[in-house]
């Protein structure tokens, strides 16, 4: 496993195929649809002094180090050598995970989080990124395709639409 995610963290996301990429457009249709119409997403800038920073900070956590974990420790880098059916089971399992690492978080670590992360239709963007991402590492083989996505996602998300930040609750 350890050797699958230096291997994913060592190959490059400008040698995906443009498949990794495809499921992006139907994550942000249901993100933005379900955020939006659920209240979860606010349109405005981040009125801060920490804005410029937290595309930095937003790439180490989550992006990095869930996507490292999710992806890179929970499904094989070669999965798809092993079928289609198998990569699908553990693109599905390692989604459950990180959907329900969400309120196991906020539940431990993270009480302020409570209401958003067992919030149902927080969860239900969760899963669409989770399979998302965990799709565009079976096909990419790069840990850095799903954080990119997850990156850009939760940056936009923070920045722009009203989400929530734990820096900036410090």
């Amino acid at each position: 496993m350890a050797d699958d995610l230096t291997q994913a963290l060592l190959h490059s996301p400008f040698k995906t195929p443009l498949k990794a990429w495809v499921l992006v457009p139907m994550f942000a249709i249901i993100a933005v649809s379900v955020g939006l119409s659920t209240g979860l997403f606010r349109p405005g800038w981040l009125d801060s002094p920490l804005a410029p920073l937290l595309p930095f900070i937003l790439f180490l956590f989550p992006s990095l180090l869930e996507e490292a974990f999710f992806r890179g420790v929970l499904i094989p880098r070669n999965i798809l050598a092993s079928g289609r059916v198998k990569a699908t089971w553990r693109v599905v399992i390692s989604t459950l995970l990180f959907v329900a690492w969400h309120p196991f978080n906020a539940m431990a670590f993270n009480p302020t989080a409570i209401p958003l992360f067992l919030d149902p239709w927080f969860l239900v963007i969760v899963g669409a990124m989770g399979l998302t991402c965990g799709y565009a590492y079976a096909l990419s083989r790069s840990i850095w395709v799903p954080v990119i996505i997850h990156w850009a996602a939760v940056t936009v998300w923070v920045l722009f639409l009203g989400g929530r930040n734990l820096v900036l609750e410090l």
